[in-house]
């Protein structure tokens, strides 16, 4: 069985603290508080490369002074990047 390592960052969302863990070879994406726990849970259809740049496009609008955002916006957002990604096929 092939295991693969996750990919983490640490960013601060809304004020928090929270850790991304994105596993690319099933596609999940998890948001965490600093203590471990879970907040968001969800899949991501792209690389880690093109999901970095979505979080520095959220923290740009941040300093522009858009709309303030939370996990939930930024998972909704994600969702929709990934309605507009062409799927990609895996071959075992």
């Amino acid at each position: 069985m092939v295991t693969t390592r996750p990919c983490t960052a640490a960013c601060v969302i809304d004020g928090r603290l929270v850790t991304l863990t994105f596993y690319p070879d099933n596609g999940v994406l998890r948001i965490a508080d600093p203590t471990g726990v879970c907040l968001k849970e969800t899949r991501w259809h792209g690389s880690w490369r093109a999901l970095l740049e979505e979080f520095r496009g959220y923290y740009d609008a941040a300093e522009n002074h858009d709309t303030a955002r939370g996990v939930d916006d930024i998972v909704a957002r994600l969702g929709e990047r990934n309605a507009d990604a062409p799927r990609q096929l895996a071959f075992a």
